[in-house]
């Protein structure tokens, strides 16, 4: 799904180390469990820390198509061509039918 996990600097090595400590099982468990009641909850010490590595890792899903963080990132880049490009011109030509025009 092209989903990457973003984490501040400082704390990745303690992240990452954490994150290698939690087996696949409980962040299974944990998930499942978020689908179901839609809060992260946890019955275990392990999914305990599942759900504390959650509070502290933003999820970048930038090329997902039609996430909300594919849209942001569309209109950033509209932001950035409206400053170095200028104010986008729409011009409508209005072309009446000439079948059904009286005028014409």
């Amino acid at each position: 799904l092209n989903t990457g996990l973003k984490v501040r600097r400082e704390h990745f090595r303690l992240f990452a180390d954490r994150f290698a400590a939690v087996s696949e099982e409980a962040v299974a468990r944990v998930c499942a469990r978020i689908a179901e009641t839609g809060s992260p909850t946890y019955d275990t010490e392990e999914e305990r820390r599942v759900v504390d590595l959650m509070k502290e890792v933003q999820v970048v899903t930038r090329d997902v198509p039609r996430s909300s963080a594919a849209r942001v990132a569309m209109r950033n880049q509209i932001r950035a061509l409206m400053a170095t490009q200028g104010m986008p011109s729409f011009y409508i030509t209005i072309n009446p039918a000439d079948i059904y025009n009286p005028v014409v």
